[in-house]
């Protein structure tokens, strides 16, 4: 007889909380089924399948897809904020603040979040959803704004328009999901090393100047 394959995807292995570790698998799992599938084509049968339980056991974690969805993009956030609050340890210059993050950052959407592409799934929320996660983008907006502002500042790059800027870096990185796949040519590590020194690159770091004799 085959194997039966393993429920909530052994998520419960060593687990310290049951209860979030099989939520974390849920959401995991389902971002990933939109991924494939799309939002408005995946059902909760789906996901289910995708976690090897029955629909009813998801109702104790979630209310519905639209619930679903705005934990993937809470998941997305906070990989954000995590990454940006590491990178920003230490007095590392802001141009190597901003490369540390956006090296973080990938890491984590492509370990976890995998070829999930709910980043670009964001006008499916539902409005009170989109506000929360408006909220909490903003203020990563903000910082990384500051981090652009402080490189122009100290002539680590040419002045240039930091809100463009930002929204250049988080557009390229929140695409990724699109075209990313777990065993792909690439993997996740070293399309965070290609794209921290893409972002870096196309903010036109200044060449150091000559030290006086």
């Amino acid at each position: 007889m085959p194997a039966k394959p393993a429920r909530w995807n052994n998520a419960l292995a060593e687990a310290p909380d049951p209860r979030e570790i099989r939520k974390r698998a849920l959401i995991v799992a389902a971002g990933r089924v939109f991924g494939t599938k799309g939002f408005h084509n995946t059902t909760l049968d789906d996901i289910a399948s995708a976690l090897s339980v029955t629909k009813p056991a998801l109702y104790r974690y979630v209310e519905n897809k639209h619930q679903i969805l705005f934990e993937c993009h809470q998941m997305a956030v906070a990989m954000a904020e995590e990454a940006l609050a590491q990178a920003m340890q230490g007095s590392a210059a802001p141009l190597q603040q901003l490369h540390d993050f956006v090296a973080l950052y990938i890491r984590k959407i492509t370990s976890e979040l995998g070829t999930c592409v709910v980043l670009t799934e964001y006008y499916s929320m539902t409005p009170d959803h989109t506000e929360v996660i408006q909220r909490r983008r903003r203020v990563i907006d903000t910082q990384l704004r500051t981090l652009v502002t402080q490189a122009v500042d100290q002539r680590l790059i040419a002045p240039c328009d930091a809100k463009l800027a930002v929204f250049f870096l988080m557009g390229a990185i929140n695409n990724i999901n699109r075209w990313f796949t777990e065993g792909g040519a690439q993997s996740g590590e070293q399309i965070a090393q290609a794209f921290a020194d893409h972002a870096i690159a196309c903010l036109s770091p200044l060449p150091m100047a000559p030290a006086k004799s």
